[in-house]
């Protein structure tokens, strides 16, 4: 008789908790921004009528930006709540509001808010303006090397090993940003590993990292077409190259086998992220120096580097802004990577703009013979 008993008290335990697991607390929307001395509202509910009252609480830093929420609120036994509520700020700044329940028998995993309090909308306007600027800008820094290629029907000037480089960089950035904006399992890795944070790729970031690879391919083989001189791709830099893409081949491996246990698959997309950040970093000192040996610019298309450095200081100047408008200057060293990549861009842009305009601004011009100190 006890052991009838007990049984059926687990079966009815296990039954409570397979359909409380069912009910989630819902919250919406999980996104507010407003400015200073404003207010949004939220909504709290259940996906289904709860099976007992239910204690619902607030959790947020204590020297966050907003006014103090309730402490808690009820949600009646056979109700889904409902609720709505009310956030104001005193000041700038970023604050994701944690919802939990008492007993904790709810799906909580999803009850959050992050909250965005601007100073002033106008620079949310300017923000945006900005950010399609310098995507606008690094779109179009493609093109005036092509269009010199083809109208000098030579390449002579502009390095191979930027080339390979170049092309792996975006490759790596366009397998990252697809693999983050559309595959579903991903996308529940990073949700995993950052609870509230938000999907950080944009259609506009795939748009433009596949557009790079397009364009670079097509600059590729203008260098198979055109005059290219004694040009090769350096040595150390098909090793660097092969090093890259073999290690990309043992860690889908690994990956596929289940070696890596946590995220899998984000991990792996997050090696790509990790080339493209070394290859944005080195990828502009072959050419650099390949400047320097002959020089000479031409051939290297000053069109594309000031675009370049325009679209840099753009990227940068944004995030200026939204660090100044959402008084949040620790998201500028929270994105260093971001920043410092901006930061290293620019600095090339800026040597190549000295060699361009002050150090060999006297060679000779495209339009001149490509035979002679040109190729040496």
């Amino acid at each position: 008789m006890y052991a009838k008993t007990v049984t059926l008290f687990i079966i009815a335990s296990c039954f409570i908790l397979v359909t409380s697991a069912r009910n989630v607390l819902k919250v919406s929307p999980q996104d507010l921004q407003f400015e200073v001395n404003e207010n949004a509202t939220f909504v709290v509910s259940t996906s289904e009528p709860v099976s007992e009252t239910i204690v619902v609480w607030f959790n947020y830093s204590e020297d966050s930006n907003i006014y103090p929420l309730p402490d808690n609120f009820v949600i009646e036994n056979g109700t889904i709540g409902n609720l709505t509520y009310n956030v104001q700020a005193f000041k700038a700044g970023h604050v994701t509001i944690t919802i939990h329940t008492t007993p904790n028998v709810l799906r909580t995993k999803d009850a959050f808010v992050r909250v965005g309090v601007y100073k002033v909308y106008g620079w949310i306007i300017v923000s945006n303006i900005i950010g399609w600027l310098y995507f606008i800008c690094w779109s179009v820094s493609f093109y005036p090397q092509v269009i010199e290629n083809y109208l000098r029907k030579s390449v002579v000037g502009l390095n191979f090993d930027f080339l390979g480089l170049n092309l792996t960089g975006f490759i790596a950035y366009s397998v990252f940003n697809i693999g983050v904006k559309y595959v579903r399992e991903v996308q529940l890795e990073y949700h995993i590993a950052h609870p509230t944070g938000v999907i950080p790729v944009e259609t506009n970031d795939v748009g433009f990292s596949i557009h790079a690879v397009i364009i670079t391919a097509i600059t590729i083989g203008q260098c198979f077409i055109y005059e290219r001189g004694d040009q090769v791709i350096a040595k150390s830099t098909v090793a660097a190259l092969a090093l890259v893409w073999s290690t990309a081949g043992v860690f889908l491996l690994l990956t596929a086998l289940h070696v890596i246990k946590y995220t899998p698959w984000l991990t792996f997309l997050y090696f790509f992220s990790y080339v493209k950040l070394g290859v944005t970093l080195t990828k502009y000192i072959p050419q650099v120096v390949y400047n320097f040996k002959r020089k000479s610019t031409v051939g290297w298309s000053i069109g594309t580097v000031l675009l370049d450095f325009i679209g840099g200081l753009f990227s940068i100047g944004q995030m200026f802004i939204i660090s100044y408008n959402f008084n949040d200057w620790y998201s500028l060293i929270g994105n260093f990577t971001k920043f410092g990549l901006g930061i290293a861009s620019i600095s090339f842009d800026v040597i190549f703009m000295v060699q361009h305009f002050i150090l060999y601004r006297h060679s000779p011009s495209a339009s001149d013979s490509m035979d002679d100190a040109l190729l040496t």
